[in-house]
């Protein structure tokens, strides 16, 4: 455990963060009931190109360490598929790990976001699971449906993510799309006997999350283009992706990852 942060730090001087972001009884009932809750203009704008030095610059530090996908199958379209997976986007993994500002940038953060994640989630504090930039390059693919638990060591029902938009996230660029609701489904897939849910790889057919979950097929989904520096949480049992980016320009997001504070795995 010692390798995760957990973001409930000492106030820092300058938050990095709008310090007014706060939430009421029905934005949790919203949440609770959809999944996912949009916080318009978390980052103020001097603290957007604040992010957005501190993320860029990591990110670059990373040259072209690339993550890429796991492979769902070993047979002859192994190959294809990571052509295909590797231009969904470009991942950075844990770049408080190689980037001490980034570090800093989450922590001090974590005053406004731990909060608002533990106060959608009904929970008394949260730790950083992981962070990632995702990044869409111009015209990459789409981000095909999946839910985040499955890739994930450690089993809660309180999982929750935040992704924070760096540039605008439009239709056109490949905003987030969220299948409201969905996550009381998929929370009810759990294997207590396996301590373990369904495991959903990120695939390049869109319909492929339904072979799990075929009672979801007739949802309706939600597309939610983001102002930059604005945010969304969204359940870590939640069905959600994002579009392809339509554009000679890139889409970059940070996302955090988080899980309750008393969680072992």
């Amino acid at each position: 455990m010692s390798s995760l942060l957990t973001i409930t730090p000492t106030p820092p001087l300058t938050l990095p963060v709008t310090n007014s972001a706060t939430i009421t009884a029905d934005d949790i009932k919203s949440y609770r009931e959809n999944g996912y809750f949009v916080v318009p203009n978390l980052l103020s704008p001097s603290q957007l190109e604040q992010w957005r030095t501190i993320i860029f610059s990591a990110v670059n530090d990373r040259a072209d360490a690339k993550y890429k996908f796991p492979t769902a199958n070993q047979d002859d379209s192994t190959n294809v598929d990571f052509e295909y997976y590797n231009n969904v986007f470009t991942q950075r993994i844990n770049l408080w790990q190689t980037h001490n500002s980034v570090k800093q940038l989450l922590l001090e953060s974590g005053l406004v976001i731990g909060k608002i994640a533990a106060e959608l989630e009904g929970i008394d504090c949260v730790r950083i699971w992981h962070d990632q930039a995702l990044i869409k390059e111009p015209f990459a693919n789409p981000t095909a449906w999946h839910l985040d638990v499955s890739y994930w060591s450690f089993t809660s029902l309180h999982a929750i993510s935040v992704w924070i938009a760096l540039d605008d996230a439009t239709l056109e660029n490949g905003c987030m799309y969220f299948m409201p609701g969905s996550h009381k489904v998929t929370e009810g897939r759990y294997s207590a006997a396996n301590n373990e849910f369904a495991e959903i790889k990120i695939g390049k057919n869109l319909s492929d999350i339904f072979t799990t979950y075929p009672e979801l097929k007739q949802s309706p989904t939600v597309a939610v283009p983001m102002k930059a520096g604005s945010a969304s949480f969204h359940s870590g049992h939640l069905i959600h992706g994002a579009g392809a980016n339509m554009t000679p320009s890139r889409r970059a997001a940070m996302t955090i990852q988080m899980m309750p504070d008393n969680m072992t795995f």
